[in-house]
């Protein structure tokens, strides 16, 4: 078992060690300057994450991934975690790390370029992090469970699993500001609901937690704002039509594997519909007015 899943397997089990490396790598960066001697690099939740995915991505393609589901549980819900810090803490911390390191490797006080190389470096990552992880929840074959057991075909396709990682991309959308929150949702989801590319359950997912999100305390300013003027297209274009078609589907029989995966898609677009009501706090004359333009009436429709 490699280092990465190995952490993990020692946390689940309880254990003090794992769950003390765990938490002090997802909350500090530590200056690695003895692996490649005079090229140091940081290490940080971000490196973990990576190391992490490309660990059980290998264990499944040997087909040794059984019983990997908690541990991707438990990799999906710290990075929710570690994705509301702000990429502006991020790089406070990756600074805090290399003066720390200063004092006991000075040579590393002379090279001034070395600080903010190391900052963007983490940077990137986080960011390759993030493209991998749409990629994983934006993947039609994660949402489909093996026909004959009625099991998840790959521990990234666990239900839970599945949606703490739509929240990862909600919280990094709104930890990194308005712009990336109207990014995310005008120029990747909007798109990919209207061309049917992108799994309903995973877009209906990351909507749900980008307005839970941008409720909490200690959003970028203009989250609210971004929160309000996504409101018209976030209802009718993704939520209403998702929706709609969910219903419709449900009604004519359950998906294979036992649940009916259309109804589940249902029930999150009614939490998600409630949830951007609730941030821009509107009731249902409002809420009808915005899909006035379009075939729903969304009244009737939640009442099905």
């Amino acid at each position: 078992m490699s280092h990465a899943v190995n952490a993990l397997d020692h946390a689940l089990r309880a254990d003090p060690q794992g769950l003390a490396f765990l938490e002090q790598t997802a909350s500090l960066y530590v200056l690695d300057a003895a692996s490649t001697p005079g090229h140091p690099t940081t290490y940080g939740w971000w490196n973990f994450l990576n190391d992490a995915l490309n660990e059980v991505e290998r264990y499944e393609s040997e087909g040794a991934a059984s019983n990997l589901e908690g541990h991707v549980r438990l990799l999906a819900t710290i990075t929710r975690r570690v994705a509301r810090r702000p990429p502006s803490s991020d790089r406070r911390l990756v600074k805090i790390c290399f003066a720390n390191a200063s004092m006991t490797h000075m040579n590393l006080m002379a090279n001034a370029q070395l600080s903010q190389s190391l900052v963007g470096s983490n940077a990137e990552l986080r960011e390759r992090n993030m493209g991998r992880i749409a990629a994983i929840v934006f993947d039609w074959s994660f949402h489909r469970t093996n026909s004959s057991a009625g099991h998840p075909t790959s521990a990234f396709s666990d239900p839970v699993a599945m949606e703490q990682f739509c929240g990862v991309l909600a919280c990094n959308a709104v930890s990194s500001g308005p712009t990336a929150v109207r990014h995310l949702v005008t120029d990747w989801i909007v798109p990919g609901v209207d061309s049917q590319q992108l799994p309903p359950q995973a877009v209906v997912a990351i909507i749900l937690h980008i307005s839970v999100e941008a409720r909490g305390k200690g959003c970028p300013a203009g989250t609210k704002d971004v929160i309000s003027s996504l409101l018209p297209s976030v209802c009718k274009s993704i939520i209403g039509p998702i929706l709609l078609e969910s219903l419709r589907e449900g009604d004519e029989g359950g998906s294979s594997g036992g649940e009916n995966i259309n109804h589940r898609i249902a029930a999150i677009s009614l939490r998600s519909l409630e949830s951007w009501c609730r941030a821009n706090e509107i009731g249902a004359v409002k809420l009808q007015k915005i899909f006035n333009s379009t075939n729903i009436n969304i009244l009737v429709t939640i009442a099905d």
